[in-house]
Formats: structure tokens, C-alpha cells, sequence
């Protein structure tokens, strides 16, 4: 088991799919023995109050107040990573809020509403926010997964993208919670391998070397976790739809993101884009380094 020394942070607002989320994130702190901390969050207002308004101090804070005591009562008497649970109450816009205390946490978490055609399309939504700009692990759980406890971890690897922080983190999930790994590598024949093939064949060879290079990396991980069943998947397509093809509510899906700037404020049109407002399971988005990111 590897622990966490960080701990889990939990983003909750008082709806369902907040809750969701903590109970994802608390079985996420005993998996890894981990602090949980539950987070709230409110908006001070930018513009002054007219006179004889009705807002006062303590009514910004007080939704916030009773999300955070609301998902107190639900975790009861469980002490997630055999620690009692931390709280905060914090002015600020959720998304900025999770993302700056990503800094120092093993993992952030955050629930997912159900989306309509519309609202897929629409950017700004705090878990795209989060997902895109948060400094470690982000975990988007929908309002469709299947439990706490996944039964399978699903790890998309590129050939452009190195893959040792994905297995990684796809391994340490799978093993406390004795579920297997299963490895995709989509090949997406663009027109660089229709070119290279019309050279003696030269787009096969890339392609079969670009391929054993991902089943090298695939199988040093697999020593390494022997109690933990892997295969590998390879298959022709997007990544994005090979992914959504294979996966259940009852999965874990575990992606690398790009870490990008602020302004982005989502990772648009990107794999872990597809996933986190359609995936049927909870996503774990991964961030590589980015030494030229500001914040």
C-alpha cells in the first residue's frame, strides 16, 4: 500500500454529487491511509451591499457551513485513514479554492453533475477547472459510478507521453483495492504512418517500434506489482473512444494531463477533456510537469 503524508482533499457544495465525492474520497484515505480534509467554499461579493440590504457576514459562509456539517453527519462515526476528518471554510470560487490547496495535497477530489448535450459542450465547469489547472492527482467522480471501490483501473498510455506517472498511479489504486489493471494504447493511423507506408513500409516499422516500446514499459510495471493481474489492450482509433468503448461505471480511469496555464481553465479537446464530462466512472487525471506553467 502506498501512503499518502499529504492527505485527501474533498471539494463539497451540498449536492448529491458532492456527497458522491466525499465517499469516494474517503475510501480513497483509508486506501491509502491518508488525512481527510473536507472542504467549503463561498463567494464574497465584489460590489459594495446597497444600504438597508439584508446580507451580512455570516450569511456568505452559511451555505458553505452547512454543506461542510452535512458531510460530517454522513461520514458518522468513520474515521477515514483512521484520523478523525479535517474541515476548512474558505471565501473564494470553488475551482481556485481546490486548485490552491492541490499544492499540498495527495489527492483532490470533486463530484461531477449529470450533463446534458449542452452543458458537455460548455467549459468553466469546476471539475473541468480543477482537472485542468490542479498542481497533483485529481479524481472527477460522476453522478453515475458505481461505488467506492473500483473493480477494474483502466490506464490510457501514448507513445508521446511518458508513461511511469500513469502506471504508477494506476498500480497503487489497483493493488489496495485488489482490483486489476488494464492497459490501452489506441494507434491513431493519421496521415504521418499513410505517408511512411508508401515508403517500403516504413510506417509498420515505426509503428511496431512505438509498440514494443509501450509493452516494455507496461510489463517493468507489472514485475513490479506481481499480486496485481494487467493485460494490455492495444486497438486502431481516437484514444478517446477506445477508452469510452471499454469502460463501466464500475472502473477507475486513470489519464495523463497535460498541466496547462491558467487561462486555459480546461484541458479542451484532450483525452481527459472526453472522459471527465462523459466517462461512466471516476477519472484520475495524472499531471506531468510544466516548467514553463506560471502560478
Amino acid at each position: 500500500m502506498v501512503r499518502w503524508c499529504q492527505g485527501v482533499v474533498v471539494g463539497v457544495d451540498g449536492s448529491q454529487e458532492g456527497y458522491q465525492a466525499l465517499d469516494w474520497a474517503a475510501a480513497a484515505a483509508d486506501r491509502h491511509d491518508a488525512r481527510l480534509t473536507v472542504v467549503g467554499t463561498y463567494v464574497v461579493p465584489l460590489a459594495p451591499v446597497p444600504a438597508g440590504g439584508l446580507l451580512i457576514p455570516d450569511s456568505l459562509h452559511a451555505g458553505a457551513d452547512q454543506a461542510v456539517d452535512r458531510a460530517l453527519a454522513r461520514l458518522g462515526p468513520h474515521r477515514p485513514g483512521g484520523r478523525t476528518p479535517s474541515t476548512e471554510l474558505v471565501p473564494g470560487a470553488a475551482a481556485h479554492v481546490l486548485v490552491q490547496r492541490s499544492r499540498h495535497a495527495d489527492l483532490v477530489v470533486v463530484g461531477r453533475r449529470g450533463l446534458g448535450a449542452v452543458s458537455r459542450a460548455l467549459a468553466g465547469s469546476v471539475s473541468s477547472a480543477v482537472a485542468a489547472m490542479a498542481h497533483g492527482l485529481v479524481a472527477v467522480v460522476p453522478a453515475c459510478a458505481s461505488g467506492t471501490t473500483p473493480q477494474r483501473v483502466v490506464v490510457g498510455v501514448a507513445a508521446d507521453v511518458r508513461p511511469e506517472p500513469l502506471l504508477d498511479a494506476a498500480f497503487s489504486e489497483a493493488e489496495p483495492l485488489g482490483a486489476s489493471v488494464e492497459v490501452v494504447h489506441a494507434v491513431d493511423p493519421g496521415p504521418l504512418e499513410a505517408v511512411l507506408d508508401a515508403y517500403a513500409g516504413w510506417g509498420q516499422a515505426w509503428r511496431a517500434s512505438t509498440l514494443e516500446a509501450v509493452r516494455d514499459d507496461i510489463d517493468r510495471w507489472a514485475a513490479k506489482h506481481p499480486q496485481v493481474p494487467c493485460t494490455t489492450r492495444i486497438e486502431d482509433g481516437r484514444a478517446a473512444d477506445v477508452l469510452m468503448r471499454t469502460l463501466t461505471p464500475h472502473d477507475l480511469v486513470v489519464v495523463g494531463g497535460r498541466s496547462h496555464r491558467r487561462a486555459a481553465g480546461r484541458l479542451l479537446g484532450s483525452v481527459p477533456d472526453t472522459l471527465l464530462r462523459s466517462a461512466p466512472c471516476a477519472t484520475l487525471v495524472v499531471h506531468q510537469p510544466d516548467k514553463t506553467r506560471d502560478g
